[in-house]
């Protein structure tokens, strides 16, 4: 009897494997011309996160298709754990190029995501959504739950695999996969319907970046991921495919064909020539590594995002500038900016969401201590306070 298509090495493990080093390869030297003009590191550490689910993806999934079943399994779980970490980043790419959540709500002053629509997906909404403060950090949750819920999902899917009552790609509710697939379905959906909010919320500042095709190739990859390991446990469960080990196999050609095809749309939809400063770098190669590889960040947004105070925020360093911790004493939310418009170096190195709002400080103002904004003469929105904030500077980190 000849042996499957996907038992041993094949001409499909042969012509996937191409795929897979082509991909990770054209991906890898876009990530290596981020690094090497890493002007932006507020913005790049999101950009080479978003770019790296193509080598991740690729490189893990011809390997689960030439290993073994019993390994294969492990590298796929390690594989999907990446999608969240996609989704988060991508929404924090978005915030960045805008200057913050509080800079969209300064923008979008006065407009609203309309209700009642199917198309929008607004129709579970009885009231026209306001786009502020309260709207931008649900969008941020959204997301973040996706970052925690599906390596913990992975987590339990290797725990399970090992004893044996997974019953990987199979619908069968005596396994734990129909179970986990369900919980996995909730998560995945508000995370999407998290971006895509935002992203209808932030439409006109976000216009001049092009999002559209950034946002298409991450929503299509998390997309077409979820649902190809749904029809396939379909497929093993009306007998398309014979096993769960070559429903398996079909998921993992596709995700190396789908990511071929992905690793040269990065070079459009995330160019690095926007980053080329004539000047050159001032940081080196390996310090821009660890500043796009440390994951501190996520760990400081959850806590501030999730936190009951929501009253402290770390203000994350670009390299050279060092993290700070800076605590909001009293506030009354909105308002506007009270920073000069000309101080960009104030706007690069202070711009934070405290409140969902922005508040930026000269250097004289932060080295006399607490300072407390009443500006009765800072522009003021139609019909909303002014900030009335009290920042303390937290010990250099």
């Amino acid at each position: 009897m000849t042996a499957a298509w996907y038992v041993g090495y094949k001409a499909a493990h042969h012509a996937t494997g191409f795929l897979a080093f082509t991909s990770a390869f054209v991906s890898l030297a876009l990530v290596a011309a981020h690094v090497r003009h890493y002007t932006l590191p507020r913005v790049q550490r999101h950009i080479v996160r978003v770019i790296m689910i193509v080598p991740v993806f690729s490189l893990m999934s011809w390997g689960s298709l030439v290993m073994s079943e019993a390994d294969g399994i492990y590298v796929e779980t390690v594989r999907d754990m990446y999608e969240s970490w996609v989704v988060y980043n991508f929404l924090n790419l978005c915030l960045e190029y805008v200057g913050g959540p509080g800079a969209i709500v300064n923008a979008m002053t006065g407009k609203e995501v309309k209700a009642g629509s199917w198309l929008r997906g607004t129709c579970v909404y009885d009231r026209d959504l306001v786009v502020d403060g309260h709207y931008i950090r649900r969008c941020k949750q959204g997301c973040l739950q996706f970052v925690f819920i599906k390596p913990l999902l992975s987590v339990l899917e290797i725990v399970l695999q090992a004893k044996g009552k997974l019953g990987d790609g199979q619908i069968n509710f005596l396994k734990a996969y129909v179970y986990i697939l369900f919980v996995y379905n909730i998560s995945y959906s508000l995370a999407l319907y998290a971006l895509w909010m935002f992203y209808l919320g932030a439409h006109d500042p976000l216009a001049k970046y092009n999002p559209l095709l950034k946002f298409i190739i991450v929503k299509s990859v998390i997309f077409f991921s979820f649902w190809q390991s749904v029809f396939t446990a379909m497929a093993v469960r009306t007998g398309t495919l014979e096993s769960p080990l070559e429903g398996r196999a079909v998921q993992n050609v596709l995700i190396c064909v789908e990511m071929f095809i992905v690793s040269f749309l990065m070079w459009f939809a995330f160019p690095y020539k926007d980053f080329v400063d004539p000047e050159g770098v001032k940081r080196g190669f390996v310090s821009n590594v660890v500043n796009f590889v440390s994951v501190r960040d996520v760990f400081d947004d959850t806590v501030h995002q999730f936190g009951a105070t929501y009253q402290e925020y770390t203000l994350h360093g670009d390299g050279e500038t060092p993290d700070r911790t800076v605590r909001m004493r009293t506030f009354v939310p909105t308002g506007r900016s009270s920073a000069p418009a000309e101080d960009e170096r104030d706007t690069a190195s202070l711009s934070a969401n405290m409140a969902m709002e922005n508040a930026f400080f000269h250097d004289e103002e932060r080295a006399n201590g607490p300072v407390g904004l009443d500006r009765s003469d800072a522009p003021r929105s139609p019909g909303r306070p002014v900030e009335l904030v009290s920042i303390e500077e937290g010990q250099r980190l």
